[in-house]
């Protein structure tokens, strides 16, 4: 089976090839390199998370609001950053990861609050339940990875790509109308009926998502390991890590959009 080149990525952090070459080092990347970086990522990110939840109770409604989209910009800002200067991920991987984390635990505060608001209650937390399913969708697309169940060939990579871009475009349309008070149905939890045929299609549209989000992690797994395989520098384990974190907190907020919504229904 045909490998694919570095370019060939729907991963816009992976598309530039000389991401793993215009650097020279002494050692090279390694599979385990980029399982600890990424590791550790995830650990300064719940870490960022543990403070987004701490200080979302003393927020108001609007200024919890604020600080989402600020932190959401900030993060935006690194990660274009971290494609621009692979290199400095070093750097801006945990930069990245603190803020994320802490985007991500106000984030869910705020669906904590809403659903309490409409006396609808989630076992557990919803964090909890959203922290689980993301660990076992990784999980479960590693496995599907090295028993190659699932690999990223040409098809995969066009079909899932496409979607995704589609995703980010409407996201990108029904960000701003949301602002103007302009609701998009269906994109989020906060937009979808509670019950009917509108809460299916919500259900429809998160599953969806949260499917094309879970896909990417193949894509990610294979690049990465083609790129190890063809020695890049030691320093780019903690971009194969940062991509991963991305794509990790994608997975995250589907989750976190899906257990609202069945709370929802319940």
């Amino acid at each position: 089976m045909r490998r694919f080149s570095l370019t060939e990525s729907t991963n816009p952090a992976l598309r530039n090839a000389d991401v793993f070459t215009s650097a020279a080092a002494t050692e090279t990347a390694s599979i385990q390199g980029v399982v600890n970086k990424t590791a550790m990522l995830t650990v300064i990110a719940v870490i960022g998370g543990a403070i987004g939840v701490s200080i979302a109770p003393s927020l108001g409604q609007g200024a919890l609001l604020g600080v989402v989209l600020l932190t959401a910009l900030v993060t935006l800002g690194l990660y274009f950053a971290a494609i621009a200067r692979p290199m400095a991920s070093v750097v801006l991987a945990p930069i990245y990861a603190i803020i994320e984390g802490c985007f991500l635990g106000i984030f869910t505060s705020m669906i904590d609050r809403w659903l309490a608001a409409n006396d609808w209650a989630v076992s557990g937390g919803v964090a909890l339940q959203a922290f689980v399913i993301t660990i076992a969708i990784l999980a479960s697309m590693l496995i599907l990875y090295t028993t190659r169940i699932l690999q990223p060939t040409r098809k995969f990579q066009a079909v899932v790509g496409t979607c995704m871009m589609g995703i980010v475009l409407v996201y990108l349309i029904s960000l701003p109308l949301y602002l103007f008070g302009i609701q998009v149905p269906f994109i989020s939890a906060f937009t979808t009926p509670t019950s009917g045929g509108g809460w299916l299609i919500g259900m429809g549209v998160n599953l969806f998502i949260l499917i094309i989000a879970s896909l990417m992690l193949i894509i990610d797994f294979g690049i990465i390991e083609q790129k190890v395989k063809t020695g890049a520098p030691k320093r780019m384990e903690w971009f194969c890590g940062f991509i991963l974190l991305v794509s990790l907190a994608w997975i995250y907020i589907q989750c976190v959009e899906l257990i609202a919504r069945m709370a929802q229904r319940d």
